[in-house]
């Protein structure tokens, strides 16, 4: 694309915040609107696009409410790691509850935190907003949760004559009555000067709070607790990072604090998630609460302060942007990413190819070649080139411009030139990887049978496919023969993933709503990084164990993806270089062929995110222990419409452990 091509809007594509229109480079920018206010381009007549500039995939208005996995997106550039953002609306009393899930390629983050004003604590705000069901506040402390369990625990006792009137307190439930008596101080100090409707809700827990306290003394049953409700407009307390003193201006607002995790609820039956805001703070790490504005909040997870060798390596960089309640947020929420200096823009498929490059070097371990170290940096200077050529196109634009003004005007440039500098560097890139591979040159490689540079979707996330594979399919199949992937599980666990459709990582089903346990190792896979990921083993096709599991019987069609590892021994996923020691009982290896014979009982092969269990990437079979099992789960999938599983018939597919 040459210097002065023109750039379009198009149909949900989110333009870089703070982005003047492209399309007449020498025309006076626009400087009178606040950076997080800026509205998208628009052009009177369409220009059509080149190919390559086209994105790879759409931003929705509003994601499937509910739908647990989400929407994932291709992000334009590198900032996100594998340039992927997942957009999931979960249900809520104030309607559809969007939030944008991610993680920052640890590169990314100084530019990230330059974004923001640290402000050292965070404080209650009063904001006027529509409500209905819980007030934002009382969903932060979980006091009704609190009094509920202690009341629950208080009726057990009595019901078991371990409680009597004027008798001791089991120990057990005065520590549930001390944490709900602590909530409701909590809830109080940070209402402070209470609106009417937040006072009512704390007397309304403090009256809840007392009838247990009465239940204790008199040895009579609680009735039931119910939480505080509200319908309508009301003025609610909300906690935002303080303005620090020195903040300098344009910058979002951010406060550091103990780690935490959006714990939304799924339900069992429908695989639906809701969420009204609640967190978990059981969790190892430190995060920033970062103020957008307007209703919208980030939170961030910064490698710099998380230590793998003291907290949870699957968290570090992981990011929320989460909008307020409404339909139609997400191209906002995408468009926020501007505001922590982040690229925030579809893909085209320019870049698509580019990722796709990348992930096969990854995947090939290519990034040691000569060449393909030697590509990387000369597509790094061809950007550089681009960058200041634009610079030198435009350089009269910046005179008289505020530092904040010049700040987006060197954005926009940088966005620009990397989009101009991509036809470029993706070719000699796919020379570069060509010619490692064995290829003669990258139009070879682009004409060979495996290429394909559009990414798959299995489920809420996007996947590349390796070449390799794909120029090997009937050897890795020769191999792989006799062998199948299998992930064991418990009946209970086999139907939550059929109901969400997904076998999901610990870091989705966290994301998701799913309760903890269903992993066999979920705080040591956290520290691991093994939690980013879903584990399978390679098993004898016919000597797979008597119980509930999925089972993958043509390995090849998992292992055409591009973003998995293994190791012939149980190491827990570890690619925490901090525990390796402890926990690397084998070595990592991304070979396909190397995989297909592992022969340890304990073998692993780690699948980023997850594997969608209704489409092309479904399981050969799935195992039931008896005939009553068997047609749970075929009813299960049929109350979702599901006939088939990778174009094989559920009568099939659903079979039991002996079969």
């Amino acid at each position: 694309m040459g210097t002065n091509a023109k750039t379009t809007h198009t149909p949900n594509a989110i333009a870089p915040a703070g982005s003047s229109e492209q399309g007449d480079v020498d025309g006076p920018i626009q400087t009178d609107v606040d950076v997080g206010e800026l509205p998208l381009p628009v052009v009177d007549e369409p220009v059509p696009l080149e190919p390559g500039q086209l994105p790879v995939t759409p931003i929705p208005l509003t994601p499937d409410v509910g739908h647990a996995y989400g929407e994932p997106v291709l992000v334009g550039g590198s900032d996100l790691l594998a340039s992927t953002a997942t957009l999931v609306s979960y249900v809520s009393d104030q309607g559809p509850r969007t939030v944008l899930h991610a993680r920052v390629n640890e590169d990314a983050e100084a530019k990230l935190l330059e974004a923001l004003n640290i402000s050292p604590e965070m404080v209650p705000t009063q904001v006027e907003q529509q409500v209905t069901g819980r007030l934002p506040i009382d969903e932060q402390h979980n006091v009704a949760e609190k009094i509920i369990t202690a009341a629950k625990s208080v009726n057990h006792h009595i019901a078991n004559g371990t409680l009597t009137a004027g008798g001791a307190t089991p120990g057990t439930t005065a520590v549930k009555i001390d944490a709900a008596e602590m909530a409701i101080e909590g809830l109080a100090d940070d209402l402070g000067d209470a609106s009417p409707v937040e006072q009512a809700m704390l007397d309304h827990y403090v009256a809840q709070f007392q009838a247990v306290q009465h239940a204790i003394s008199a040895g009579t049953p609680v009735d039931h607790v119910t939480p505080f409700l509200h319908d309508g407009t009301a003025m609610v307390t909300v906690m935002v990072p303080a303005l620090p003193s020195e903040a300098f201006g344009g910058a979002a607002v951010a406060a550091l604090r103990d780690a935490t995790r959006i714990k939304p609820t799924l339900d069992a039956h429908t695989g639906q998630a809701s969420w009204g805001g609640a967190r978990t703070t059981s969790v190892l790490g430190k995060e920033y609460a970062i103020d957008l504005g307007d209703g919208y909040q980030a939170v961030y997870r910064p490698y710099s302060l998380n230590d793998p060798a003291t907290t949870e390596y699957s968290l570090r960089g992981r990011l929320e942007v989460i909008a307020p309640a409404g339909e139609g947020r997400v191209p906002d929420v995408v468009r926020r990413l501007g505001q922590l200096n982040l690229a925030n823009r579809p893909m085209t498929r320019d870049e698509g190819e580019y990722s796709y490059l990348a992930a096969n070097v990854i995947a090939q371990s290519l990034g040691e070649r000569a060449e393909v170290a030697a590509a990387q940096v000369t597509g790094d200077h061809i950007e550089d080139m681009v960058r200041q050529e634009i610079f030198h196109e435009r350089a009269h634009q910046a005179v008289g411009m505020s530092d904040l003004q010049l700040a987006t005007f060197a954005k926009d440039i940088q966005l620009e030139a990397h989009t101009r500098a991509l036809p470029a560097k993706v070719q000699v890139l796919r020379d570069a990887v060509a010619k490692a591979t064995g290829f003669t040159d990258g139009a070879a490689l682009a004409s060979s049978p495996g290429y394909d540079p559009a990414p798959r979707r299995s489920a809420g996330w996007l996947a590349w496919t390796r070449f390799d594979v794909g120029n090997t399919a009937d050897k890795l199949k020769a191999t792989v023969a006799g062998r199948s992937l299998t992930h064991s599980t418990s009946f209970a666990g086999l139907k939550a993933m059929l109901a969400t459709g997904v076998l999901a990582s610990t870091e989705r089903r966290a994301t998701m709503g799913t309760s903890t346990g269903i992993g066999k190792s979920e705080d040591a896979d956290k520290l691991t990084g093994g939690a980013s990921s879903v584990f399978l083993r390679v098993r004898q096709s016919s000597s797979l164990t008597d119980e509930p599991a999925l089972v993958w019987d043509q390995p090849d069609r998992l292992l055409a993806r591009a973003d998995y590892y293994g190791a012939n021994a149980d190491t827990f996923g570890v690619i925490n270089p901090a525990k390796a020691g402890q926990y690397a009982k084998a070595p990592l290896t991304r070979d396909p062929f190397k995989i297909a014979t592992f022969s340890n009982a304990s073998n692993e092969v780690m699948f980023a995110d997850g594997i969608d269990l209704l489409g092309a990437e479904g399981p050969s079979r799935i195992l039931c222990k008896n005939t009553a099992q068997r047609d749970e789960i075929k009813a299960l999938l049929h109350g979702k419409s599901v006939a088939s599983i990778a174009g094989k018939p559920i009568e099939e597919v659903v079979t039991l452990c002996s079969t």
